[in-house]
């Protein structure tokens, strides 16, 4: 099981005073039980919370800060995570994975007492799974990924002289095209 330590070693800021750091570490101990049972996804999701938790506390914000104090924090890391240091950069994947972590977190939290809020958004949206339909809650922080369909990874040589003389309103044949 992966355990959170701050750099200064402490569990607590005074009697029965718990850090941040803690609340993930009591979080991800009771992921077996909360439907998580792979220890590969534990990990995953212990270095999806401390890379937020690293974010926030470089800026000022703590982990169970106000809404809108963590707000205005997702928005800094989805700028930072998309278009920051390459090497710090997330495809829309990992960003969404990294959201879904993060809210499981915030939700485990608020129902423990332990954050008042939380930094995400959600919209009600209609699931529909072998003619049953349902209310789900949809995190509105993810970015949206292309579908392999729309996705053009190159185009023929002909095909793109083709395209390009239909761009300049050529016919096929590089003639003008009437219409």
């Amino acid at each position: 099981m992966p355990v959170l330590v701050d750099d200064d070693l402490r569990f607590e800021d005074g009697p029965a005073v718990p850090r941040p750091s803690m609340v993930v570490n009591r979080w991800l101990r009771e992921l077996p039980a909360s439907g998580c049972p792979a220890p590969s996804s534990w990990e995953s999701y212990a270095r999806a919370v401390k890379a937020w938790m690293e974010f926030l506390a470089d800026h000022g914000v703590a982990v169970v800060d106000s809404r809108e104090r963590l707000k205005a924090a997702l928005g800094k890391y989805a700028e930072y995570r998309a278009a920051g240091p390459v090497r710090e950069r997330f495809a829309a994947t990992t960003w969404g994975q990294h959201m879904s972590i993060l809210s499981l977190f915030y939700r485990w939290a608020m129902e423990e007492g332990r954050a008042e809020a939380e930094p995400f958004t959600y919209r009600t949206a209609r699931a529909l799974f072998a003619g049953t339909g349902r209310e789900v809650r949809v995190n509105l922080a993810v970015r949206r990924a292309p579908k392999p369909h729309v996705t053009i990874k190159y185009l023929e040589p002909d095909f793109t002289r083709l395209f390009l003389d239909g761009l300049r309103g050529l016919a096929p044949d590089g003639s003008s095209d009437p219409y």
